[in-house]
């Protein structure tokens, strides 16, 4: 059941590495989410964080879009380039998305940012 794993060395969790790809990064936007990306070190595994403000909802349901972003990350994860970090930024057209539209909407923005290996 580990076949897409999603450790710690796949997550941003510091709020300065955020802010580093907020400001020098470039972004791309979809009906449901924004996608911030800043090439890291090109050695290590792309890296992704998610941001999603309280005006969203309840934190269940706050709770339930970050876990569907998850999974469908760690789907993409052996598709995308090494060394990039990633934020994304849910907005509100996002409630109640399923997960084969949360990853169809994350497959559309990596492919417009050009994070996928087949984009070389």
């Amino acid at each position: 059941m580990n076949t897409y794993p999603f450790p710690k060395s796949y997550r941003l969790i510091r709020s300065a590495e955020f802010r580093k790809v907020y400001n020098e990064g470039k972004t791309v936007r979809s009906k449901a989410f924004q996608l911030f990306y800043l090439m890291g070190e090109e050695n290590k595994p792309a890296r992704l964080g998610i941001t999603v403000t309280r005006s969203y909802g309840k934190a269940v349901q706050r709770n339930r879009v970050k876990r569907l972003i998850r999974e469908a990350f760690r789907r993409a994860h052996s598709c995308l380039k090494f060394g990039y970090q990633m934020v994304i930024n849910v907005r509100s057209q996002a409630e109640g998305l399923t997960q084969k539209e949360v990853s169809s909407e994350l497959e559309n923005l990596f492919s417009k940012a050009g994070l996928n290996r087949s984009a070389d």
